[in-house]
Parts: C-alpha cells; sequence; structure tokens
C-alpha cells in the first residue's frame, strides 16, 4: 500500500513538473516578449517608408518636400520622410550614395552639369531616374538700397544661398558670363537679409521657387530691390527667361513693374532601382499615391509653385521611373511637352558599359 501511495505521489509529482515546464515554454520571459513586439514595431513603421532629402530650412525646397508627405501620408502604409539637405547638388549625391535616402529634389541644371563632369561617377543618366517636374526655379537677385543693376554688384559682396545648393554651385557663372566679378559667400537667405540690413552684404541670388519663405517677410522701407538678369544667347543651355511680378512678392515689386530674369526646372529625382525589389516596390507605392493626389498640392495652404506644375512633363536625356511612366502612359492621354535640356550625351564604348554594369551591382549592394 505504502509503495502504491509512493508512487503516485512520484506521478503527480512529475506531472506538476512537465506542466511547469511546458507553461514556461509556451509562454515567453516578459523580455523576449518586448524586444518581439519592437522588432514587428521596426518593420512596420520602416516597409513603406521613404526618405526624401529636400533643402535647407527657410528654402522652398523643404516645403515642397513637406507639402509631398502631407499630400501622400497613409500612416504606416505610406510615410515620406521630408529631410533639412544643403539643396540641388548635394541632394543628387545622397540619392545615389547615402544609405536611406529614397527621393531628392534637385534641378535639370544640376543633372545635366553632373552627367558631363562625372563628379559623382559615370553614367549617372542610368543611375538615376525622375519622377516628375516639380516647379521652376526662378533667379532671385535681391540688392541694397543704391544698387540699381546687377552691373552695379561689380566687386560686391553677394550670398549665393547655402554652400552645396544648385545656386551655389550654378549662380556665381552668370555673373562671370556677364563680366560682373563679385566676393562670394554663402549662407540661408533668412541670415542674408540679415547681413544686408547690417550693412554687411550687398546682395543675396537665390535660384529657387516663387516665392522664397525669406523674402515676404522683407519690409518695402528697407530700400531692398530684385536686378534684372539680362537673358541672352549665352544663357540658353541652362536657362529659360523669367519675370518676377508684384504677384509673386507685394512687398518688393510694385503693381506696375515686372522684374526680367532667368530659371530653370526643379525635379523629384530616384535611384533606379531594379524591378523586383523592395525599393523598387516602396517608391512604386510612393509614385501611385503622389500622382493620384496630385490635385491636393495645388491647394491654397501648398507652396504656390505647385499651382503651376505639369508632373507629367518629360525632360530630354533622362529616364523617368518606370512605375511613373506606366501611370503616366495609363492616366494622361495628352503628350505632355518636354523640358529643354542639353544634347544627349555620346554613347557609351564597350568598355564603359562594363564599367556601368559593376557599378550597378554594387550600388545595390551598398544602398540598401
Amino acid at each position: 500500500m505504502r509503495v502504491r501511495v509512493f508512487l503516485a505521489f512520484l506521478l503527480l509529482a512529475n506531472a506538476a513538473a512537465i506542466g511547469t515546464v511546458s507553461a514556461q515554454t509556451a509562454t515567453p520571459p516578459p523580455q523576449q516578449a518586448s524586444s518581439s513586439v519592437r522588432e514587428k514595431m521596426r518593420q512596420k513603421i520602416n516597409e513603406n517608408l521613404l526618405v526624401l532629402v529636400c533643402g535647407s530650412l527657410g528654402a522652398p525646397y523643404i516645403q515642397l518636400g513637406h507639402d509631398i508627405s502631407v499630400v501622400v501620408n497613409e500612416g504606416d502604409n505610406l510615410r515620406v520622410l521630408p529631410v533639412v539637405s544643403d539643396g540641388a547638388f548635394t541632394n543628387v549625391r545622397d540619392v545615389l550614395y547615402l544609405k536611406g535616402v529614397d527621393l531628392g529634389i534637385t534641378t535639370v541644371q544640376t543633372l545635366n552639369a553632373l552627367k558631363v563632369s562625372g563628379e559623382y561617377g559615370p553614367n549617372i543618366d542610368r543611375l538615376l531616374t525622375y519622377i516628375a517636374p516639380l516647379s521652376v526655379d526662378t533667379l532671385h537677385i535681391l540688392a541694397r538700397p543704391g544698387i540699381n543693376s546687377i552691373f552695379d554688384l561689380k566687386g560686391k559682396k553677394v550670398n549665393f544661398n547655402s554652400k552645396g545648393s544648385g545656386t551655389a554651385r550654378f549662380t556665381p557663372q552668370v555673373f562671370k558670363t556677364l563680366g560682373i566679378p563679385v566676393t562670394e559667400v554663402t549662407m540661408a537667405q533668412g541670415d542674408a537679409i540679415q547681413a544686408m540690413r547690417d550693412g554687411e552684404l550687398d546682395a543675396t541670388a537665390c535660384s529657387c521657387p516663387m516665392p522664397l519663405p525669406a523674402f515676404p517677410g522683407v519690409k518695402p522701407e528697407w530700400g531692398f530691390k530684385f536686378l534684372d538678369v539680362p537673358y541672352g544667347p549665352q544663357f540658353e543651355q541652362d536657362y529659360f527667361p523669367a519675370t518676377i511680378s508684384n504677384a509673386n512678392y507685394p512687398n518688393l515689386v510694385p503693381k506696375e513693374k515686372r522684374v526680367d530674369t532667368l530659371a530653370t526646372s526643379t525635379i523629384l529625382i530616384s535611384f533606379n532601382w531594379p524591378r523586383n525589389t523592395d525599393r523598387y516596390r516602396r517608391t512604386e507605392k510612393f509614385v501611385e499615391a503622389f500622382f493620384t493626389k496630385a490635385e491636393e498640392l495645388r491647394k491654397p495652404s501648398r507652396h504656390p509653385a505647385w499651382r503651376d506644375a505639369n508632373l507629367a512633363g518629360t525632360i530630354r536625356g533622362w529616364q523617368r521611373f518606370p512605375a511613373a511612366q506606366q501611370w503616366i502612359d495609363q492616366n494622361i492621354k495628352k503628350t505632355a511637352e518636354p523640358v529643354p535640356a542639353p544634347a544627349a550625351a555620346p554613347r557609351r564604348n564597350e568598355a564603359d558599359e562594363a564599367l556601368f554594369q559593376e557599378f550597378i551591382k554594387f550600388r545595390q549592394k551598398t544602398k540598401q
């Protein structure tokens, strides 16, 4: 009898032990469960996130980027994160090489110059694609009292926007082409306005969509004015003629006056991801939302540059992101007018082609 009781006790003890082990196996420790939840959350919020490099604070590119992020936002299903950057020139570099960057705002002029120079590597016209033209970058040259012509700036100190911007890279060449030597400095437009008020700067230049956020706050009594930039054959390759009017800056341009200047086109670019990759899928999802909701970008609360944007416009010498081209082909019947661009680059030889293919493989490995 005692033996039977003892055996029954052992069986009950073993059953209890097995139950305890099973319970421990079925329910992970709190720390392990918490780690699993965090990993799922991390995957969820990153799965449909795209990073868009824009421009400096107080400049139009960051506002354009913010407008895009607001319009296409679908929570964790689609989110665009606009990021402050140096501007058009470095944005191209970041889209090409910076990990995690998906989209960038730049100009046709910047892309064409980099294609010719090879500064960021060969064949960038195959590594990069554009999604859509966004706006027009108008060359603003705002000067202090006593300066009535761009030629009066000879030997003066002129700001060319933030370092790394398209303005800093290309606008000094406009002055050189016109035979106007100046002392070049770079700073944000808000800082430039204050430097002009303090007498430390004679003028500030910015090739930017209108209106530039720093300029509407300029008071008429300060005596600042926009200067005409004469258009001629020497600028035909990179610019087209444009004007600045009272409708753009009521505080700086009288109603009866128009300021003649130059302009180039702003575009949204992406890396040329291979199909059937996660980065391509993400960009494709963005493209669908961006074009489908394009009318929301023209609302009064958005940057005024959107009102004249032709998102279906084409860029000569550059390829559109395939999903964007497909959307346009399926939804827009009328052929869009191309944006002027220099002649196409010369054809590559076999050695160049082999080098390009090798570079493509390298970028796919490093830019994940």
